[in-house]
């Protein structure tokens, strides 16, 4: 799940409601971001990660990077408010075991679909908007 530092707690706290075992934060530095006059630069977000019942164990043991980093696309690339950089979603669809199935509830513009099926693995997208859902 990304978040900015403002839902964090929150986030986390929804994550072990739902059942699931909250994992670890992920940093995720954004180079191109916007400025904060008087303030620092909005570079980075987080990922929440858990699992839903033991973590899956790979038969060749993966290690996964603790931050990464890819700005949003920008112009024309961009199709969503939210939309996330296929190079960072790349890497964190990896922890889905190879020919798994990646879960995306708020797949806006399907760069989590678009990474999963990079990386070899299925892909499930569930949009509640319908003109990104029909576009996705």
């Amino acid at each position: 799940m990304f978040c900015d530092w403002r839902q964090t707690p929150a986030t986390s706290d929804a994550l072990q409601a739902a059942g699931w075992t909250w994992r670890g934060v992920i940093p995720w530095h954004k180079p191109i971001a916007r400025p904060v006059r008087d303030g620092f630069r909005r570079e980075c977000e987080y990922i929440l990660w858990g699992s839903h019942g033991a973590p899956f164990r790979h038969d060749t043991p993966i290690y996964l990077p603790g931050l990464v980093e890819g700005s949003q696309p920008r112009g024309h690339q961009r199709h969503h408010i939210m939309q996330k950089p296929v190079e960072v979603l790349r890497q964190l669809v990896r922890i889905c075991p190879a020919g798994g199935t990646v879960l995306d509830p708020c797949a806006g513009s399907g760069s989590t679909g678009v990474a999963a099926l990079a990386e070899g693995r299925s892909f499930i997208g569930i949009e509640i908007t319908s003109h990104y859902a029909v576009s996705a």
